[in-house]
């Protein structure tokens, strides 16, 4: 009878011993990668540190690990010579601390975490580095190749190429609305154009490029404001209302001197100069400067035929004239001439007059005005 009963001990002892294996088991591994053999504990380890550059500083992230008694971290730089302590919640899935005041140039980041024993955890490094005035002095302004202005107070913005492989992202344009508030937009650099509408009347804008050095940066970086140049004034708003004379029409009409091109012209007919166009801009412009073309009609080498004296006139109201000036125009030559206009001078009609040529007749491509 006693041996029965020492046997079913036995048994029982066995029995409940090995249920509890599990648990031994699953208890030893949560607490594994804290426990040494020889008695040495360590604190849970910062888990995927991550380095975020800014200017002259950095973002530093990592995820939570599972130790519960962690509280707080150490991160070291140069060589552990710079440090700086990270208060650790109770809660949350990412730890981060940003470090400010850094040389522009990478770093070795070493973490080690510590529970409320002082328990220390094994070291973890992570490689970044911050950007400064190194990279900023290399950064390109986006430029903007032509601003077209209607007489609604639209702008459409021409861009040109970006300086993508510095990290261009965005272009901001900076103006004054018709409350004469100031706005701020901002547009992609794969955007080949960009609208800007409530222009204030007879002003312009400013622009500037903004950068990412990485997609990680925790910073924009920009380039200094540039001021637009003068706006191209756009010729749908545009009629001629007068002229001198024509040829005939089609081909040969005044009114092929405001379409776009100079693939076409005006040819005026037989009678001597001077041959003059009247212009509606449909709005009042302030004017600094036009631009006139010889045409490439039936010539693509370009015809000889326009005049060499012209002459700008505005007015409000096509009954007052002011004159612009004289000025020489090399009838030899394809392209745009610029002429700048002094003085700033507002007005709604401009007119056009080609005071003397090569011959009685006159032939042009195209006119252009700018200005606010």
């Amino acid at each position: 009878m006693k041996k029965i009963f020492s046997n079913t001990m036995m048994i029982v002892v066995l029995f409940l011993a090995f249920c509890a294996l599990p648990g031994c088991t699953k208890m030893d591994s949560t607490y594994k990668e804290f426990v040494v053999p020889g008695g040495l504990t360590y604190a849970g380890k910062a888990n995927s540190p991550k380095v975020y550059p800014g200017f002259n500083r950095v973002k530093i992230a990592w995820v939570r690990g599972s130790d519960p008694d962690v509280i707080s971290a150490r991160v070291f730089w140069n060589n552990f010579r710079d440090s700086t302590v990270v208060s650790i919640p109770p809660t949350g899935d990412t730890i981060s601390v940003i470090i400010d005041n850094l040389q522009e140039k990478s770093y070795s980041f070493v973490i080690r975490t510590y529970d409320k024993k002082g328990n220390s955890s094994i070291p973890v490094e992570a490689i970044g580095g911050s950007y400064g005035e190194k990279y900023q002095s290399q950064l390109l302004t986006r430029p903007v190749n032509s601003t077209l202005s209607d007489t609604k107070g639209k702008i459409t913005i021409q861009w040109g190429a970006a300086d993508i492989s510095n990290g261009a992202f965005a272009s901001e344009v900076k103006y004054t609305d018709v409350n004469g508030d100031i706005r701020y937009q901002m547009f992609p650099t794969d955007l080949p154009t960009s609208e800007i509408t409530g222009l204030k009347p007879n002003t312009g804008y400013q622009y500037r490029t903004m950068f990412k050095p990485d997609s990680l940066s925790i910073d924009s970086f920009y380039t200094a404001y540039s001021e637009a140049g003068f706006f191209n004034f756009d010729k749908k708003d545009w009629r001629v209302i007068s002229y001198s004379d024509q040829y005939s029409d089609g081909d040969n009409a005044a009114a092929n001197i405001i379409d776009g091109t100079d693939g076409t012209r005006w040819h005026t007919n037989g009678s001597a100069y001077p041959h003059y166009a009247t212009i509606d801009m449909g709005a009042v412009r302030t004017i600094s400067q036009f631009g006139v073309w010889r045409t490439l009609f039936d010539t693509p080498n370009g015809d000889d035929r326009a005049p060499t004296r012209i002459e700008f006139l505005i007015s409000m109201d096509n009954q007052n004239w002011t004159s612009l000036g004289e000025y020489a125009f090399n009838n030899s030559i394809n392209g745009e001439q610029v002429f700048p206009i002094s003085g700033s001078p507002k007005g709604r009609y401009f007119k056009f007059v080609g005071l003397r040529g090569n011959n009685h007749f006159m032939t042009l491509g195209e006119i252009s005005a700018y200005g606010f």
